[in-house]
């Protein structure tokens, strides 16, 4: 079953991140990003202990050793997509696999790999990506239509901005993907 929200972290907009993951509730998705962080691996390892110990399902960004190394699924964003996925036949068959889309290339790279969701983004106006031009609910649709699997929105999602999606969301989303959302 896919968790119904995913928080992913971000140590410079969200420095409490323990304390988030604290408040998440169980089935809940949370995405390693922090590919930055000067230590990852450390910080990958405490997430996975939180994770592992309030029922969150783990998803590691970017990095199939880390994800394997801790029995967690594996993020890719779309730039990274087509490098990692010769990774995925070692992912865990239970185990989250996600992909980050853009576009409508984003969805036909979706359809040729064995993924369990795509992240579609940016809907909204986010603070990840200042400057990003947005999809809007519109364009949104459109990618979602054709989308081989379920779909997370992304970018400035909130429960309010996921409402606000009304009957897209009728096609084959499932949630919704953020950062600032899950603020405490």
């Amino acid at each position: 079953m896919l968790p119904p929200k995913i928080f992913m972290t971000d140590r410079h907009r969200l420095p409490n991140w323990k304390e988030v993951l604290l408040t998440l509730p169980e089935g809940t998705g949370v995405i390693l990003r922090d590919y930055d962080a000067p230590d990852r691996k450390k910080m990958a390892e405490q997430v996975a202990d939180i994770c592992a110990a309030r029922g969150l399902v783990l998803s590691i960004g970017g990095d199939p050793e880390l994800a394997l190394a801790l029995g967690a699924g594996l993020h890719m964003p779309e730039k990274q997509g087509p490098t990692l996925f010769r990774h995925l036949s070692r992912i865990p068959a239970n185990a989250l696999v996600t992909l980050s889309v853009h576009s409508a290339r984003g969805v036909i790279s979706a359809r040729q790999v064995s993924v369990d969701a795509v992240l579609i983004s940016p809907v909204f106006p986010t603070n990840s990506h200042p400057n990003a031009a947005t999809l809007g609910p519109m364009r949104f649709a459109s990618l979602v239509k054709d989308c081989p699997c379920p779909v997370y929105a992304l970018g400035g999602m909130s429960e309010t901005r996921l409402k606000r999606l009304g009957t897209f969301r009728a096609h084959n989303v499932v949630g919704y993907a953020a950062i600032e959302a899950f603020a405490v």
